[in-house]
């Protein structure tokens, strides 16, 4: 593509027109793909994260106008989007892995534990923080393993303050039924 016809291009996405972004997503949707599968090595997941990268773009097309490259700007939206993606599934491998004696000191937290049966305990604990909604997990798991504080978690994931704390809240609430 030369740089006029992407100029152009640019120009007819920012304006709304679906063709010329239909145009870009066949020039660039193959490269995007083999390039995010080459960091995830999964199928299933490089595609749907190209799909985001290319909705991103449409969503973000007024901002179009102030870059120079189409190719250049969907490879680091794609690099982004990609290390975004292992990191959060980092973090949740690292919930599934926490040490028994992190999750015992969690469930310890209440008065109310009895360390009759350790084992059972910290696997309902590793269960119950597995079964968490991701967005949820997420939260639960900067808060208590990556020790932010709830200003740094709600600037992070662009929600509010008392979101974050009605998420732990509500984290801690289903983290607790397990020792009824």
């Amino acid at each position: 593509m030369t740089d006029v016809n992407e100029q152009y291009l640019k120009l007819r996405i920012v304006k709304g027109d679906k063709e010329a972004f239909s145009i870009v997503f066949k020039k660039y949707f193959g490269k995007v793909y083999h390039f995010v599968l080459s960091m995830v090595k999964q199928p299933s997941v490089a595609e749907d994260l190209s799909q985001d990268i290319f909705v991103k773009l449409w969503v973000r097309r007024r901002k179009l106008s102030e870059i120079t490259s189409i190719d250049n700007y969907l490879f680091i939206v794609a690099r982004n989007r990609t290390l975004d993606y292992l990191r959060s599934a980092s973090r949740k491998k690292e919930c599934v892995n926490l040490s028994d004696e992190v999750l015992l000191s969690m469930a310890s937290h209440d008065s109310s534990y009895d360390r009759i049966d350790d084992k059972s305990l910290i696997d309902a604990v590793r269960m119950a923080i597995n079964s968490l909604p991701p967005k949820r997990r997420d939260i639960f798991m900067m808060s208590r393993f990556d020790g932010l504080t709830n200003d740094e978690i709600a600037a992070l994931m662009g929600i509010t303050r008392k979101t974050v704390e009605n998420q732990l809240a509500l984290a801690g609430s289903q983290i607790k039924k397990i020792k009824s």
